[in-house]
């Protein structure tokens, strides 16, 4: 087989990056969310996170209303050295009590020990247009210690018996080696509270 200079180092590009996607190994995570509401009832949420290089996968259970599952397929970005940024860019479905298309959008900015968080999709109901629905997850954090995090958190529900449109509060988390441990106060000293514990294990 004869190969011109040009064709022998595609050949070798395409070889070293078919072992690199073989080298990439996959991780894995699986959160799991407990809401205590003060009239509602309490809530227990999960999501489970698959990545494989720039693959994103995601499966949510009572993320976006109760009794509804989602799946998600999305693109991982990550760049910046003393401003780091990663984006995940998805798109999913929902389907249980709701069903719909889902495009989402999870971003993180990071410098020295301060860090960003945003999470946000838009919920397009595809059985009543009514239904269709805005979620913002938001925290600004401080990372003192590799064992701890906390700051300030908010978030936008899908509407609920809630009196507050956007619920704002605090956060701690312990981050053993096995994944975090968090702690949320979700409006304090108020008839409006939500209690958030939540932990994550990854592999």
């Amino acid at each position: 087989m004869l190969l011109l200079p040009g064709a022998a180092g595609a050949a070798q590009a395409d070889s070293l990056s078919t072992d690199t996607v073989k080298a990439t190994p996959w991780e894995f995570s699986l959160s799991g969310y407990y809401y205590a509401f003060p009239e509602t009832e309490d809530l227990v949420m999960a999501v489970a996170r698959a990545n494989h290089g720039a693959l994103h996968l995601e499966g949510r259970y009572n993320y976006e209303a109760r009794r509804t599952a989602s799946l998600f397929v999305g693109r991982n970005f990550s760049f910046g050295e003393g401003l780091s940024v990663e984006a995940t860019p998805m798109v999913g479905v929902a389907f249980g009590d709701v069903q719909g298309i889902i495009p989402a959008l999870e971003l993180s900015l990071g410098y020295r020990a301060l860090d960003f968080y945003a999470e946000g999709e838009y919920l397009f109901d595809l059985n009543d247009n009514s239904g269709n629905f805005a979620y913002t997850w938001l925290e600004l954090a401080v990372t003192p210690m590799d064992l701890i995090r906390t700051g300030l958190v908010a978030q936008r529900l899908r509407p609920t018996e809630m009196s507050l449109d956007v619920d704002r509060g605090v956060f701690a988390q312990l981050k053993p080696r096995f994944g975090i441990v968090s702690l949320y106060y979700f409006n304090p000293f108020s008839d409006s509270w939500i209690l958030t514990l939540g932990f994550e294990l990854d592999w």
